[in-house]
């Protein structure tokens, strides 16, 4: 609540710069965060405050937090990258950790499979967190492997760069996280030998 109320303020006080980090080639990046921050609260909902909320209040705030999470985190996932390509003056040394921010998303979809309708509603949930995952995956290996270039060609950089490489961790540990929470959860939207090959691939 605090840093929402201080990114209100900012945004109040300093309109014209806060309208131009679009334009910016770094700052456009962290628009992958208001996503994240979305998506962690609505889990957080679930996961702790449904004892003092109780379950039905709890789930209906995850899920709005969710649907808005998810829908900011694509836009980012899209819009950022297209400003990059057309807009943004990006160098060969460019590359850094930010560019993972707007596709890092929480795998907090696989916590809401047990409390929707059975049938159709969680296959879909299941078929889109899954499909959400390797467009992610893709994404990151590309981000990283450029990443990986600009260390062996240019070096680690600017020393204020420099913590912007542990957001390479995020699209990891969000992978494992995901793959795990979708294959254990599996068994709730398809069966057999489908459910057994998606929990394997999560140990995996």
């Amino acid at each position: 609540m605090l840093l929402a109320g201080a990114t209100l303020i900012h945004w109040i006080a300093h309109t014209e710069t806060a309208k131009s980090h679009h334009r910016h080639p770094v700052m456009s990046h962290f628009y992958g965060a208001p996503a994240m921050a979305l998506l962690t609260v609505g889990a957080g909902a679930m996961l702790v405050g449904r004892d003092m909320l109780g379950l039905q209040l709890a789930l209906r705030i995850d899920l709005v937090l969710w649907a808005a999470g998810t829908a900011l985190g694509l836009f980012t996932a899209v819009a950022i990258p297209y400003l990059q390509f057309t807009a943004h003056e990006v160098g060969a040394d460019a590359a850094f950790g930010g560019w993972l921010m707007p596709v890092v998303s929480a795998s907090t979809g696989a916590l809401l499979l047990p409390c929707l309708p059975q049938g159709q509603t969680r296959l879909c949930m299941l078929l889109a967190r899954y499909a959400m995952f390797g467009l992610s995956l893709l994404a990151s290996m590309m981000s990283i492997s450029q990443i990986l270039s600009r260390l062996i060609e240019h070096k680690v950089g600017a020393a204020a760069a420099v913590p912007t490489l542990w957001i390479v961790l995020g699209p990891l540990g969000q992978s494992i996280t995901a793959a795990n929470l979708l294959g254990s959860n599996a068994h709730l939207a398809v069966s057999g030998f489908l459910a057994q090959a998606l929990e394997a691939f999560g140990i995996l």
